[in-house]
């Protein structure tokens, strides 16, 4: 069977025996009935649990708008121009509002990068990429409930009105991405950030795909209580990389709508176990690196056998991107990795990466098909270096009668077991 997978922006091809059982998980189709920009304005005319934001802006001074970064495809050149004249119905000019990017812990992003992205109608505004590092823009605000202590950007806390544009889609141990994401881990510092994914919230049954109570999530809706005013856009994606969901308001209100609909077409009940299963991480941009790419080798971890091999195609244009994550992997075998940080005390930086790795390399081989410069790197990391999709099926030893499970969209899928 001929089978062709997101890879970058692009795709690549493979074939699978005919002498194995092959299933498709596939999320449900959106049906889209309007253009991307009509269905922002939509979302934006009728706020989930709260005012219009043309409401909400009126008598501010100040505005920042908190955007993703450059792994998650954000279209703010139809977003943004949108957000910016319900601002200006209220008296806001855009010389008054800010971007603010959200990287977490991501590293690498660029103020060109961003100026890219939102078009160039918008270049003369001001943009910043938050840097969690960085400790002068940083204000402490105390502990969270949970014990995290709360470091966030100081442009979100001295500006009157914060508005988040998001995607929703799954995440393998916050749920989902987007909503209050985007201040926590988003615009935190990296002590909040690495107390957040701390091994116990990481290790919480909760903190699975799917998910949206989880206590990683709890500490992020907690953080937005610190806010003057807030206000957030949620988008889900298709395939193709356009929007074909949005929802506005109220950040948890709205977000939980959107999460609810990712849910309704991404939940997939798989009746019986694979033993191999080929997966992706849904092409560009998260498959930029193998960091992200964690995420597309645990979409089926609900699914696994305890042999069950598993093949990760990814193209990884920047490489690992983290050089934590590829150290902390590298230093002993992953039952030894994983026994190191099961007993720290001392949560260090990259550490849920590869937590969730390693839960799955302990009992599940991983075969990487990715660029052939990588092969060192993803050797050192307990994997199988393949070039080819059909090189990783032969060194898997794919047997007559397996049951084969492909998952072309990866991290857009959400499999339980029936």
């Amino acid at each position: 069977m001929h089978i062709s997978l997101p890879y970058g922006r692009s795709s690549i091809a493979g074939e699978v025996p005919d002498s194995v059982a092959v299933e498709f998980a596939n999320p449900r189709e959106w049906l889209e009935k309007q253009s991307e920009r009509e269905l922002v304005i939509a979302a934006m005319s009728h706020p989930s649990g709260q005012r219009r934001l043309r409401e909400l802006a009126s008598g501010a001074r100040s505005a920042v708008i908190v955007t993703c970064d450059k792994t998650r495809g954000v279209p703010s050149q139809i977003t943004m121009p949108l957000i910016l004249e319900e601002l200006s119905s209220a008296g806001l000019p855009s010389d008054c509002v800010s971007i603010l990017v959200a990287t977490g812990l991501h590293k690498g992003e660029t103020e060109a990068d961003v100026r890219e992205r939102i078009g160039s109608e918008l270049q003369g505004m001001e943009v910043s990429v938050h840097d969690s590092d960085e400790h002068d823009p940083l204000s402490f605000l105390g502990n969270l409930s949970s014990g995290t202590p709360l470091y966030l950007n100081s442009g979100v806390l001295e500006t009157d009105l914060v508005i988040l544009e998001s995607t929703v889609e799954p995440h393998f141990f916050a749920g989902f991405t987007g909503g209050s994401k985007m201040i926590l881990p988003g615009v935190a510092g990296s002590e909040t950030i690495i107390h957040n994914h701390s091994w116990q919230n990481i290790d919480d049954s909760r903190s699975r795909y799917g998910v949206a109570d989880n206590p990683i999530r709890r500490d992020s809706n907690e953080a937005l209580g610190f806010l003057k005013k807030t206000f957030a856009l949620n988008l889900v994606l298709g395939y193709d990389k356009r929007i074909v969901f949005a929802s506005s308001g109220d950040p948890i209100h709205s977000f939980n709508k959107a999460a609810e609909e990712v849910s309704a077409h991404s939940e997939i009940k798989i009746i019986s176990q694979p033993n191999l299963v080929i997966t992706t991480n849904g092409g560009f941009p998260l498959d930029r690196n193998v960091y992200q790419c964690v995420k597309g080798i645990s979409v089926p971890e609900d699914v696994l056998r305890q042999d069950t091999r598993i093949v990760m195609v990814g193209e990884c244009i920047d490489g690992t991107a983290h050089d934590e994550f590829r150290n902390l992997l590298s230093d002993g075998t992953p039952d030894e990795v994983y026994s190191k940080l099961e007993k720290s005390d001392a949560p260090v930086r990259d550490q849920w990466q590869v937590q969730v790795l390693c839960r799955i390399l302990r009992q599940n081989p991983v075969w990487f098909v990715t660029r052939n410069e990588l092969q060192i790197d993803i050797e050192s990391m307990h994997m199988h270096y393949a070039s080819t999709i059909q090189e990783a099926l032969n060194s898997a030893q794919l047997a007559t009668g397996e049951r084969v499970l492909v998952v072309p969209q990866g991290p857009s899928t959400i499999l339980h077991r029936a």
